[in-house]
């Protein structure tokens, strides 16, 4: 009890110090009011005084407005009616909205910290905290009035409870599963695809691995959100407005000159990106997926599952606009391959200290990552990391 004791007493140290370090770089952040950050906080400041009736004038407004279309779309609910109710209760301005993203990013380290000692073991699960904490591109989206941090948190939690119902299924496993992947598409429509990740899993351990699962098991996983999701469009009646808003969000790319110039690109683009932002882990990640096509068998399924997410998200991203905030999901689980890859290196080099080994090699990877936080993204000025800017 002793030692999780001090695991949990310093997972606490390192969330108040990542708290500390976001925070304190609010100071020199600029907010950009004509940019996508504006009108996230035109949609919240309106549902604020209006309610939740408001949201059908928001789409009525996005559709007969041509302007509006490469701008935010209203379909993110979720994220809207969040920071709508944050600035009810801290006052209305960009600096407070930012604070809403730093506490879906805490959130998100929390989930993750849950989750990875359940399934790995709380030291590799504190370790693999610190390398999640000081990842540059958490921590710019911490510090910004989009939906990247809260689209994280809702879906890495998705990913995390699907696992978790596939190792022991239970009615309650079930239902967080189903509240947090369809809280995942109100905060953003994107999460919609992972759909095909949970599908192609399901399919997986039915005829691959042989387990049993049903049929309300199938339709509970990959139907109920999607019509959870429409029924609260409908409460809202927005439902009207869904065709025009998906068919302007599916063809504004092609007329976006901002898309155009700094989104489109070959399908590797996004990991040029986090090379720039991280090629140590970006590079230890890559080895370990490697090695664990090698050495399957003896690593076990929970590596298999991440492995298929990672390529699977990025697939499915490579067909939309590029831009590596987008695909902020990805940088989970190649933080966690880093880190078997160092802890597999450090079994080779010092066996009988190889938890310590691996401790001092992440903790030099945090230091790294943090301080290219700083130079790209507070020294920098860097709002949205486009290749350009990055490169």
């Amino acid at each position: 009890m002793a030692v999780k004791s001090t695991y949990r007493l310093v997972f606490l140290l390192i969330l108040i110090l990542a708290a500390i370090l976001v925070s304190s770089s609010f100071k020199q952040i600029r907010f950009f009011s004509s940019a996508d950050e504006g009108y996230y906080f035109k949609y919240a400041v309106e549902i604020g005084n209006k309610g939740l009736s408001g949201f059908a004038s928001l789409f009525k407004e996005y559709i007969q407005e041509e302007g509006h279309w490469v701008f935010p779309n209203p379909l993110r609910i979720g994220f809207i009616t969040l920071s709508a109710i944050w600035l009810k209760i801290f006052c209305s301005s960009f600096i407070n909205l930012a604070y809403l993203s730093l506490f879906f990013y805490l959130l998100f380290l929390c989930t993750a910290y849950y989750f990875s000692k359940k399934f790995l073991g709380e030291a590799i699960g504190l370790l693999f905290i610190i390398l999640l904490a000081f990842s540059p591109l958490q921590l710019a989206m911490a510090r910004r009035i989009l939906p990247e941090s809260a689209a994280n948190l809702f879906s890495v939690l998705s990913i995390w409870l699907f696992w978790d119902f596939l190792q022991g299924k239970s009615k309650k496993k079930l239902i967080f599963f189903i509240a947090a992947y369809s809280f995942s598409i109100l905060i953003k429509e994107t999460c919609v695809l992972l759909i095909f990740i949970f599908a192609f899993f399901l399919l997986a351990e039915k005829f691959i691995f042989k387990k049993e699962i049903g049929l309300k098991e199938f339709v509970s996983i990959l139907f109920i959100p999607i019509i959870i999701v429409g029924l609260v469009y409908l409460a809202l009646g927005c439902l009207p407005y869904l065709p025009d808003t998906i068919k302007i969000i599916l063809n504004s790319p092609k007329t976006n000159p901002y898309a155009i110039m700094f989104g489109s690109g070959p399908w590797y683009s996004c990991i040029i990106d986090y090379l720039l932002l991280s090629p140590g882990v970006v590079i230890l990640a890559i080895g370990f997926i490697f090695y664990y096509f090698a050495k399957w068998k003896e690593e076990g399924k929970l590596p298999g599952y991440f492995i298929f997410v990672l390529l699977a998200n990025f697939m499915l991203f490579s067909i939309l606009t590029k831009n590596v905030r987008y695909m902020i999901l990805s940088d989970m689980p190649m933080r966690l391959f880093s880190l078997l890859m160092l802890y597999r290196i450090a079994q080779v080099i010092l066996p009988r200290k190889a938890i310590l080994l691996t401790c001092l090699a992440v903790v030099l990877l945090a230091v790294i990552d943090y301080f290219n936080f700083y130079d790209l993204f507070v020294r920098g000025g860097i709002y949205d990391p486009v290749s350009f800017l990055l490169l």
